[in-house]
């Protein structure tokens, strides 16, 4: 007889991998070039990556230590909220297979990362921790490269000084597979520094690289959230990283295929999704030496 996810939750975000995504055999044509030059105003310096064993057993740990293995008492689908389990993991547990449509674009591929890993996810904290029911990801408003990169956060609605605002504690951004390649992913994980250029050298002409201008979007995206925590993904491959306090340092996990095991991106995104919240256990980020805080609002804080 096949489990429910929540019969052994540990077990299945362990096992469980993300299916193989069907994409369109010819690429779409698109201008694959990010809206994102050099600028004076960011502080990004260095990127730090982390050490793939190191980082593999603090997720491991994690995981053994606040996922549960013994049953929650739980159906895979909340019938109130309709939040459910959706990755199958044949041949222990009874999750369905959901059928979607070819991704041949931005908006399909967002379909398999949202209906996939992140409503499974999504069910996890909620069972795990009540407290955040009223977290939800949430996809932003299109912007001047949204045929080729889309924000989805991890949010609330708060009220602050008789006004509603919106509190992130990660972002997730997309590309598509056939504009992100796995070797432009391996460079956004590289060792590497920003160093500002002389006064008398026009930014506007320094040539750039495409993990150059994902770099400079996602430092914009997330300052102007206040929110550090982030993971980027074209579904076939993740990347789980973390600004520094003051914004001029980044620490970013290697590249991970979605059908990676111990840890699965499952784990990896629940594991980094909690660490973003502050929840117990959860990764802390390095101090940088030498570096001062960025200011931010206190609307934006993310602590539960």
């Amino acid at each position: 007889m096949a489990w429910r996810a929540p019969d052994n939750l540990r077990f299945y975000i362990q096992e469980a991998r993300l299916v193989s995504i069907n994409l369109s055999s010819s690429q779409p044509s698109v201008d694959a070039a990010l809206h994102a030059l050099p600028r004076r105003y960011r502080k990004l310096r260095a990127i730090h990556p982390l050490r793939l064993a190191l980082f593999n057993e603090y997720c491991q740990d994690w995981t053994d230590n606040f996922v549960p293995c013994v049953s929650l008492g739980e159906e895979d689908e909340d019938k109130e909220t309709g939040e459910r389990f959706t990755v199958p993991c044949p041949p222990f547990y009874q999750v369905p297979s959901i059928s979607l449509a070819r991704a041949d674009s931005l908006k399909r591929l967002f379909t398999w990362i949202d209906l996939l890993p992140l409503e499974t996810v999504r069910r996890a904290v909620h069972l795990l921790y009540p407290e955040t029911q009223a977290w939800s990801f949430a996809s932003d408003a299109d912007d001047p490269d949204h045929t080729v990169f889309k924000c989805i956060t991890w949010s609330q609605l708060v009220d602050h000084d008789d006004e509603r605002h919106c509190r992130s504690a990660m972002s997730i951004f997309i590309q598509p597979p056939w504009v992100l390649s796995v070797r432009d992913l391996e460079s956004f994980c590289k060792r590497q520094s920003f160093l500002g250029l002389s006064s008398s050298t026009p930014w506007h002409e320094r040539p750039t690289t495409p993990h150059e201008r994902l770099w400079y979007k996602l430092w914009d995206c997330c300052i102007t959230r206040s929110c550090p925590w982030f993971v980027v993904s074209t579904y076939t491959h993740w990347v789980f990283g973390v600004f520094s306090n003051g914004w001029t340092a980044a620490f970013v996990s290697p590249v991970y295929s979605h059908d990676s095991h111990d840890p699965s991106v499952l784990q990896l995104l629940l594991f980094w999704l909690c660490s973003a919240m502050g929840l117990p256990g959860g990764w802390v980020v390095p101090e940088v030496r030498i570096e001062p805080a960025y200011p931010r609002s206190s609307s934006h804080g993310h602590s539960l």
